[in-house]
């Protein structure tokens, strides 16, 4: 019962804090609205008494496994295939070294044990996707910058867990094996992309020939695939790590396969393919909305755990230390060291150094160490100072961005012109039908409907439009597919209009994608209203 309070509670924050940025705080991020709501639930007690505490091997295979199993299916195969020394570069080689440098600075800046130091440096690699889109909401980043950034967010993690094995099993045992911990790394990574190449390949196999046998899919059967390819990413991230091998990374390379599926599958049976895209799109943001309500909350109870202390100011510093060396770490080596592969400008190094954000997945890593035999004193000393890093790296780019990035169209302008434009379309399409005989019942039903696409019907029309349908007798077969001939014809004359300027103000392309998208959704659910396929 607890778990399903929790859950709930967490649902409806995460549904609270979009809802909140689309109608009140359109120029903040939404994961800063999720993050302060997780603040205030964590400080209300009736509400934090019925959060479950933090559990990292669920937040890994229930939240972290799914959400980079979606980002990986937005990400091209061909593209991560052509540029993969860069991407071991920045995940492997680039990860070591800050390890190995910000260990050493704790070690000999504030006297911490070496095992001690290298656990919080193997903790403070991993960054983000999902708080990197924070700071820069509402700002161009340039596209190879963000191509690199978001590469290394979705296979960094590894890397951060294997160094973290490595520095834990230091720590208790008091003995460092390093030919163990490159055997284990090698092992885990290779056989992380080893698993998730066979199992993407295999499950794409199978949903493909399941498809093609069924080609006229029922809504029964369309929902069976759906099921399937939700569990995908939980079942085979905790598979993977079953064997021993790397979950991150076999859940990463699943969703780059099931990108390649995508691009060429788009009309075997759209219907499935759409209702992926739209379940995936739900689910991140939803993920996404829990993962910062999840960090406020921990934010909180971990200040409210700590006494302060002269371990609060040593925690304190080290979690500076470990922000300024991961951040000079980044610029140095992506400006210098690996400039051969990488290939940016010094000010873009600087972007992409500021753009390794972290966020709850450092707190997972954190929690792992619950269960192992870490001193107490020292497990509350790495989650303030890894809370310490988390929002440093989040402040200090929401506050340089403004300055180093290029503002994005600003959303008022162009949600003035979504509206602009919205409104002639429906004008034009209401001037065409002006000029066909319509049924008065039908054309008044047009007429709301038209108008309720640009927001110009209020909840007085709605009601009495509402009654009035209520009180009607339903249409007969041959009504219904008059009336959907009408509706298609409206609809077709909408699309026109956006095509016929389209060519004239390029400078929104994207907001005739968007209408027109709005146009044929509008289409698809008005057309399956009656159920009736």
């Amino acid at each position: 019962m607890e778990i399903f309070i929790s859950t709930i509670i967490l649902l409806v924050a995460a549904a609270l804090a979009i809802s909140l940025q689309n109608q009140f705080f359109k120029t903040v991020s939404v994961n800063y609205i999720s993050l302060i709501l997780g603040l205030i639930l964590a400080i209300i007690p009736i509400t934090d008494q019925y959060v479950e505490h933090f559990n990292s091997e669920v937040f890994m295979i229930m939240i972290v496994a799914p959400l980079l199993f979606f980002e990986g299916q937005q990400t091209s195969l061909h593209n991560v295939l052509r540029s993969w020394k860069a991407i071991v570069d920045l995940t492997v080689i680039m990860i070591t070294l800050a390890t190995v440098i910000a260990g050493f600075s704790l070690k000999f800046l504030l006297a911490f044990s070496l095992p001690l130091s290298f656990i919080l440096a193997a903790i403070s690699t991993p960054t983000d996707a999902t708080a990197m889109a924070s700071v820069t909401h509402g700002l161009k980043l340039p596209k190879r910058v963000a191509y690199f950034l978001k590469n290394e967010s979705l296979f960094n993690d590894a890397s951060g867990i294997i160094l973290l094995n490595m520095a834990t099993s230091w720590y208790i045992s008091k003995n460092l094996n390093l030919g163990n911990t490159l055997s284990s790394f090698l092992i885990s990574a290779l056989g992380g992309i080893i698993f998730g190449f066979i199992s993407g390949t295999i499950t794409v196999f199978i949903r493909q020939k399941i498809i093609r046998v069924n080609f006229n899919y029922t809504s029964n059967g369309n929902v069976a695939i759906q099921l399937f390819y939700l569990l995908t990413p939980i079942v085979f991230y905790f598979l993977a790590e079953e064997l021993k091998v790397s979950g991150i990374i076999a859940v990463v390379v699943m969703g780059l396969i099931y990108n390649a599926e995508a691009q060429r599958s788009q009309l075997i049976n759209a219907k499935i393919i759409y209702d992926s895209k739209i379940i995936t799109n739900w689910l991140t943001d939803i993920l996404n909305g829990i993962v910062f309500i999840i960090l406020g909350i921990i934010i909180v109870r971990t200040v409210k755990e700590d006494i302060p202390n002269i371990q609060t100011l040593e925690a304190l510093a080290a979690g500076v230390i470990l922000y300024l060396v991961n951040v000079l770490v980044r610029y140095v080596y992506t400006a210098y060291l690996g400039k051969k592969r990488v290939h940016i400008n010094r000010k873009e190094a600087w972007i992409f150094a500021f753009g390794g954000v972290h966020g709850a997945v450092t707190f997972a890593l954190a929690y792992t160490l619950a269960e192992a035999s870490i001193n107490p004193a020292d497990f509350h000393l790495i989650l303030v100072s890894e809370t310490v890093l988390i929002l440093l790296s989040m402040i200090v780019p929401t506050i340089l961005f403004k300055f180093m990035l290029t503002p994005a169209k600003a959303d008022r302008d162009q949600e003035t012109e979504i509206k602009r434009i919205r409104s002639e379309m429906v004008a034009y399409a209401l001037k065409q039908l002006d000029q066909i005989y319509l049924p008065k019942r039908l054309r008044k039903q047009l007429n709301f409907d038209l108008h309720a696409q640009i927001n110009e019907t209020s909840m007085r029309d709605f009601l009495r439009e509402m009654k009035y349908t209520v009180k009607q007798r339903n249409l007969s077969p041959d009504e219904l597919e008059f009336r959907d001939e009408v509706y298609r014809y409206a609809f077709r004359q909408e699309r026109n209009y956006l095509g016929q300027i389209a060519q004239q103000e390029n400078e929104y392309r994207a907001v005739f994608r968007k209408l027109y998208r709005e146009i044929l959704t509008a289409e698809i659910l008005f057309l399956n209203a009656d159920n009736r396929d």
